[in-house]
């Protein structure tokens, strides 16, 4: 029996050896989901001059080229609907919503790209003057919305980032897309 003993330790080391090294894979993995959690993935456009970023959760598509259809008595913001592989969805002028400068080339012309935006309660084309990049942003990187703002833009900014040498305001979606009437 006592020849048999030692070799009884040895598969219970083994084992605890096995059993150590799984947690210590598992922990590993769980590190690095929880590093990746706190960056956030911005979508970065401009309007006018100024640069604005909405959260790449809240983006279904970029498109490009789109066909506007006028609907009459909408708030000036809402420039029409469009048609998107058979869903029709609102257009929205968000820099006439934020009452910020845009290019406003494309008023009345070719329209120039769009964010299809979406939340739980809205989805709408975002025109925009151009598209930038995907950013990824470390969230304690994020500060409140500038004080300087104006009453009528504050609202629609949820932070912002300085980046490359420029501050970009992080639209707040949910309150961009808030449907239009719902005083909820």
């Amino acid at each position: 029996m006592n020849g048999d003993a030692p070799a009884i330790d040895e598969s219970k080391a083994q084992q605890s050896l096995e059993i150590l090294r799984r947690r210590a894979e598992s922990l590993a993995q769980v590190e690095a989901v929880d590093t990746a959690a706190e960056l956030l993935e911005l979508l970065l456009f401009r309007l006018g001059e100024e640069w604005y970023a909405v959260p790449i959760s809240g983006v279904r598509e970029i498109v490009n080229d789109f066909v506007l259809t006028p609907i009459p008595r909408v708030p000036d913001f809402i420039q029409g609907v469009t048609n998107v592989r058979g869903e029709i969805v609102s257009v929205t002028d968000i820099a006439a919503l934020m009452r910020i400068a845009s290019d406003g080339t494309w008023a009345g012309r070719e329209l120039p790209s769009a964010i299809i935006a979406q939340t739980d309660r809205c989805v709408s084309a975002i025109v925009v003057d151009e598209i930038g990049d995907i950013l990824d942003v470390p969230r304690e990187a994020l500060e409140p919305p500038l004080v300087t703002l104006d009453r009528s833009q504050v609202e629609f900014i949820s932070g912002s980032v300085y980046r490359d040498g420029r501050l970009i305001g992080i639209v707040n979606l949910d309150r961009v897309l808030e449907p239009i009437g719902d005083n909820a």
